[in-house]
């Protein structure tokens, strides 16, 4: 459907409702959990302030034995310091005041809710990920997590390919000293699952034409080794062609991952602004419209990124 500016009030399928007041605190419970990438995060707090700055130990202590009354060696120590700047995301959605006026009594059409939380929420996604429907984007977060260096690659050829991938994340996460499987967690494309689902063994006990087809994921085992998983649009699909660039998954571990939320999703409305909408001003006022600006400020950032995310890509 085209994008109605204003919404038209002639018809349903245009988006012809007006939102209630609550609509601000529906839009705040699920923004967090609507972007992958954030659901993920193991370090969620709110913020007032518009930066928030990391301690970030460096080195790695040693030890040693000795001898009784003898000199103990002094280990090093080094902190650098990682920057989370607070980022604002917005929208603003015009109304007509005939549609206001017809619609005082009449039921919310929650495609207008679902659609407002979905822009905003898939933006932060986009820029947290680094990736647009599989498309870099030059992110305004501090961090993107497909910038990582470190990567390992899917063979499709494989039937376990994916479980295969993941392990081959995990291994280097452990390498790296992220030793915990109870703090990774997958992003992975958003057709993850039906390439799970239909992972087959064509190979069995019999020789006819029709070869015994065998589930490689039963119920009782589980091919992302008890990994949480969270699932977006934004990475390459596992079923398109390999390229350049091409992520289908990302491994993080959990406690790197830092989001802070300045303010959860505000909503404010006016009927004297002036406001671009894209071609040109509208004045409010002039035009019997009413405008609903929703915004959030928030902020994203990975410290030691080329250690503690891997990228699973599909490049060859």
């Amino acid at each position: 459907m085209a994008n109605q500016i204003p919404l038209s009030g002639l018809s349903d399928a245009a988006g012809g409702y007006l939102l209630p007041d609550e609509q601000g605190q529906l839009l705040t419970t699920g923004i967090l959990n609507q972007s992958a990438a954030f659901s993920v995060a193991g370090d969620v707090r709110t913020t007032t302030s518009r930066r928030t700055e990391f301690p970030i130990w460096l080195g790695e202590p040693t030890a040693g034995f000795v001898a009784e009354a003898g000199t103990k060696a002094v280990t090093g120590a080094e902190f650098g310091q990682g920057t989370l700047n607070i980022k604002k995301v917005a929208s603003i959605v015009l109304f007509t005041d005939e549609q206001i006026e017809d619609v005082q009594n009449g039921d919310l059409n929650v495609l207008v809710d679902s659609g407002v939380r979905d822009a905003i929420s898939k933006v932060i996604d986009q820029n947290a990920i680094g990736r647009n429907n599989g498309s870099a984007v030059s992110g305004n977060f501090d961090t993107e997590l497909c910038d990582t260096t470190s990567k390992v690659e899917i063979d499709l050829s494989k039937q376990d390919a994916l479980a295969t991938a993941v392990s081959a994340a995990m291994g280097t996460l452990e390498a790296n000293g992220y030793t915990d499987p109870s703090q990774m967690a997958l992003i992975l494309a958003s057709d993850a699952p039906r390439h799970l689902r239909d992972a087959r063994q064509t190979s069995g006990g019999t020789a006819s034409a029709t070869a015994q087809a065998e589930g490689l994921y039963l119920s009782n085992a589980d091919p992302l080794y008890g990994i949480e998983a969270s699932f977006s649009s934004n990475l390459d699909r596992i079923s398109a062609a390999a390229g350049a660039n091409k992520a289908v998954g990302v491994l993080v571990y959990r406690p790197n991952l830092h989001v802070r939320v300045r303010n959860d999703i505000t909503v404010a409305t006016s009927n004297q602004a002036t406001v671009h909408d894209g071609t040109g001003l509208r004045n409010l006022w002039q035009e019997n419209l009413t405008g609903l600006r929703y915004e959030t400020r928030v902020g994203f950032y990975v410290h030691d990124l080329n250690r503690a995310v891997v990228k699973i890509a599909n490049e060859s």
